[in-house]
């Protein structure tokens, strides 16, 4: 299977496995087995070999060759050039989370409509006004623009932003934008989370109640 027809699900557990393989590397151990990571995100070892045959096959459970091959798989070997539109509290939380830079991807410019954030610096980098994003993303090679503004905002910063021909679009914006040719969209809804809990204790407490 080309690694274009994987599935998003599996996909998803890619990272899920990174992320672990990577603590586990931290507490020390330098081979795993298919079980031992399987346990970590609650799945099976046969899921997880599965997974791995359908990524062309991953044989060596060194902690060392297991990392860097799914580093690979996951396309952040190098750096990503990243832009943030939105300064308020959900932008300001993606600029400082500071494990993005671990894994390649460096967030080079800010971008708001208020007036009063203009050059207020957030980690050493300066927000500019959002007339100049345009012009920005054709002067300076951008791979993925991170969208974090209200939705009236993030349709027109979507437009903008597949003109100018970047890589990829991580939108936190309430609509769901769509990916389009040679452009990858991927949309964050907090709030799908947070009900696709809700509906599971609700799912328990109707079990236990049936009982």
């Amino acid at each position: 299977m080309n690694i274009g027809d994987v599935p998003e699900a599996v996909v998803k557990r890619l990272s899920a496995y990174y992320r672990n393989v990577c603590r586990m590397e931290a507490e020390g151990f330098e081979k795993i087995t298919s079980a031992m990571l399987a346990e970590k995100i609650g799945n099976t070892s046969v899921q997880v070999r599965q997974d791995f045959h359908m990524c062309g096959g991953i044989e060596d459970y060194n902690i060392a060759s297991l990392k860097k091959r799914l580093r690979e798989l996951l396309g952040i070997c190098g750096k990503h050039s990243m832009v943030v539109v939105g300064a308020g509290n959900l932008g300001r939380a993606i600029i400082s989370y500071k494990d993005f830079e671990k894994d390649g991807f460096f967030i080079d410019a800010i971008f708001d409509n208020d007036l009063m954030y203009e050059g207020i610096q957030i980690n050493g980098i300066p927000i500019m006004n959002i007339r100049l994003f345009e012009k920005y993303l054709e002067s300076n090679e951008t791979d993925i623009v991170v969208i974090a503004v209200p939705e009236k905002a993030a349709e027109e910063i979507y437009r903008k932003a597949v003109k100018c021909k970047v890589k990829g679009i991580w939108n936190f914006a309430p609509v769901d934008l769509q990916s389009v040719d040679g452009v990858q969209v991927r949309n964050v809804h907090l709030g799908d989370s947070l009900m696709t809990l809700s509906f599971r204790i609700n799912e328990t407490e109707y079990l236990k109640s049936t009982m």
